[in-house]
């Protein structure tokens, strides 16, 4: 016939389910350059225990640290704001001859150095456990019909408790490095900041008044505008300029140290809170 028909994988199904998700919310994308001259070195330094995604990892979760306002997720009318800062990524995985895509939570990212984070992708890449499948409750929601699961989620999703179980709200993915320039950036509920990393490249830029060719990290960064305004978003993209362009991950350089960059950060307030936030501690 030309053709085979197969049905979408349960694990797929959480995918859509995802994206259907995101069509609820209010994504905006903004592309940064970022020279990464420093951090190359120290990379080059540390002989491949660190990859350039451990070192985004590790510096969006210091720029979360100093942006706390950032770091929360809408449920209904009310936000659950984290106190602490867990990072979701992305790795391939092979198992039994087929590549899947599985879901890495690096909690409290910003704790940890370059190093630990890369080995800690690493060991989820080189895995061989299948993907772990819903069980109990999830188990007999994703037998539901599509429209019905998709529903339930939502309504689920609009509990503070629920919505807090979800999972990190900072996601990094490399999905970027497949391509050349920018990256792509897709919307994925239920994250409210999303890195998309890609190649290093080489651009021309200016410095001092001359024209200098330096390594350039393209970060395609997305907010999820109903949690975060425009102006804390700019305010976080700074930081994370600041931070990745000092390799502040790797400590003090010779440029600003983390500390430094936090005392200026505390002289830029971050957006009031809501009177009916709720704040959900560990």
């Amino acid at each position: 016939m030309g053709y085979v028909v197969r049905p979408v994988p349960r694990e797929r199904q959480v995918v859509l389910d995802m994206l259907a998700r995101a069509a609820y919310r209010f994504p905006v994308h903004g592309l940064v350059e970022l020279d990464v001259s420093e951090a190359r070195a120290r990379i080059d330094a540390s002989a491949g225990s660190v990859s350039w995604t451990g070192f985004t990892i590790a510096t969006m979760a210091r720029a979360v640290a100093l942006h706390p306002e950032v770091n929360g997720r809408r449920a209904g009318n009310r936000l659950v704001m984290f106190d602490w800062v867990d990072v979701g990524a992305t790795v391939e995985r092979h198992v039994h001859g087929a590549v899947v895509l599985d879901a890495v939570t690096v909690r409290n990212a910003d704790q940890k150095s370059c190093a630990t984070i890369t080995g800690e992708l690493h060991q989820a890449k080189e895995s061989r456990q299948p993907p772990a499948r819903p069980t109990g409750l999830m188990a007999r929601v994703s037998r539901l019909p599509g429209p019905v699961r998709r529903g339930a989620v939502r309504l689920a999703a609009s509990r503070a408790r629920v919505a807090a179980s979800f999972g990190p709200s900072i996601g990094v993915t490399s999905l970027g490095m497949f391509s050349r320039g920018g990256g792509w950036g897709i919307p994925i509920a239920p994250l409210t900041v999303l890195a998309t990393v890609s190649g290093v490249l080489e651009r021309p830029v200016v410095r001092d008044g001359r024209v200098v060719v330096r390594p350039m990290l393209p970060l395609t960064l997305t907010f999820d505008h109903a949690v975060v305004d425009g102006a804390p978003a700019a305010r976080f993209v700074e930081t994370l300029r600041d931070l990745t362009e000092s390799a502040a991950a790797f400590g003090r350089t010779d440029n600003r140290s983390t500390d430094e960059i936090s005392t200026s950060v505390a002289d830029d307030p971050p957006q009031p809170a809501g009177r009916d936030e709720e704040r959900l501690g560990t």
